[in-house]
């Protein structure tokens, strides 16, 4: 066990970071991360008024993975890039991607990135309103994916009974086996496709 004489919260969030990607979400435990850092568990509330706020800034480390979007991109290719480098940094720290889900970042990293997708939605020409409000609908989704993501399976056999039960609804429009595995980073790229597309139509002009 590592012994550490002088706790800093860079310290303990970066260790916590460690412990979580070694163990995944089972292993963020204050007793875990502060036997990792040789201290005592009564030591991390020093640092941090209770656990969500150290797992807040886990999160906001987390994606620090995620760099700004190229500028000279068109905007929806910018957004894409970043939701992209968002799912992939969170399912990169399995111990934390359950609580990115759950409370996207608000920290350093989470306000920059939320400045480059919001910079984004309004080069796309929408009004300050609907940029917010399609801003935060993007982030639900990802929040929501990432969600599913953590759960993420196969072709199993309940992906084989939803497909059945497709195919046996009435005038079905298309045969199950076009059904995305839920989770799966095909059917995130779907769906944000569908999402970017529903922008594209907000912002038209005309509407």
């Amino acid at each position: 066990m590592a012994r550490t004489r002088f706790l800093t919260p860079e310290l303990i969030v970066r260790t916590a970071l460690e412990v979580g990607d070694r163990g995944g979400a089972e292993a963020m435990t204050m007793r875990r991360i502060a036997a990792e850092l040789g201290c005592d568990p009564m030591a991390l509330y020093r640092h941090f008024a209770n656990r969500e706020a150290l797992f807040d800034a886990i999160a906001d480390l987390a994606v620090a993975e995620v760099r700004d979007a190229d500028l000279r991109m068109p905007w929806d290719e910018r957004i894409s890039v970043t939701a992209d480098a968002i799912r992939e940094a969170a399912l990169r720290h399995p111990g934390i991607t359950a609580h990115l889900a759950a409370r996207p970042p608000m920290g350093e990293n989470g306000r920059r990135i939320a400045a480059g997708v919001l910079g984004a939605l309004g080069a796309a020409g929408l009004p300050q309103a609907t940029a917010v409000r399609s801003f935060q609908t993007l982030m639900a989704y990802l929040a929501s994916s990432l969600a599913m993501a953590v759960q993420a399976g196969a072709r199993d056999r309940r992906w084989e009974q939803v497909r059945d039960m497709v195919n046996e609804l009435p005038g079905a429009a298309a045969p199950g086996e076009e059904l995305l595995v839920v989770g799966s980073a095909e059917q995130f790229q779907f769906g944000l496709r569908l999402l970017l597309a529903g922008i594209r139509a907000e912002a038209a002009p005309g509407r």
